[in-house]
């Protein structure tokens, strides 16, 4: 392993160690807190909403033909440095677990075999559509796509501002 890589994987070890922090210092007054726990469920739903047309539509298909037959996974070794401890934060609140280590070095830290193991993920995971995508799959569907994955983005971008102002001190409903 270069320098580089080892930088790396500890960049991305960092954030998650933050992450741990956070949710062990703030989680449990986070997780009573009223506005944490209706966007925290909004999101949840905008998600499953968001994989239900993924698969509805054959992006699904399509990901996991091409990972095994085409070009290989667009969840390439950078994906993972997109994500930040707040963002990380949100998926221990929604009950996932992160890893300590990724499954392959060359790969997104957070894509295992069976897929991302966070249910919260970054706008480019949520909405990217490569070429492949774009020609497969009729275009009037792909803008249905993203109109649901907006409304996601829209509620994790809601949750991730307020979150930070809760931690920041700017918002006192909650003793932490």
């Amino acid at each position: 392993m270069t320098s580089r890589q080892m930088l790396d994987k500890s960049d991305i070890s960092q954030t998650i160690v933050l992450a741990y922090h956070f949710y062990t210092v703030f989680g449990q007054a986070l997780l009573q807190d009223e506005e944490v726990r209706t966007l925290l469920f909004r999101l949840d739903q905008n998600i499953e909403a968001t994989k239900k047309e993924m698969v509805a539509i054959g992006v699904v298909n399509d990901c996991a033909d091409c990972a095994v037959n085409g070009d290989g996974t667009c969840c390439g070794k950078r994906t993972g440095y997109k994500y930040d401890n707040i963002l990380l934060l949100i998926n221990l609140l929604l009950g996932e677990s992160l890893p300590t280590k990724p499954q392959d070095l060359h790969l997104c830290y957070f894509l295992t075999k069976e897929g991302c193991v966070l249910r919260a993920r970054h706008v480019i995971c949520v909405n990217y559509l490569c070429k492949r995508l774009r020609k497969n799959i009729q275009h009037s569907k792909l803008v249905r796509l993203q109109e649901i994955a907006g409304e996601e983005l829209n509620t994790l971008f809601i949750l991730e501002e307020y979150i930070k102002r809760v931690l920041q001190g700017n918002v006192r409903r909650i003793p932490l």
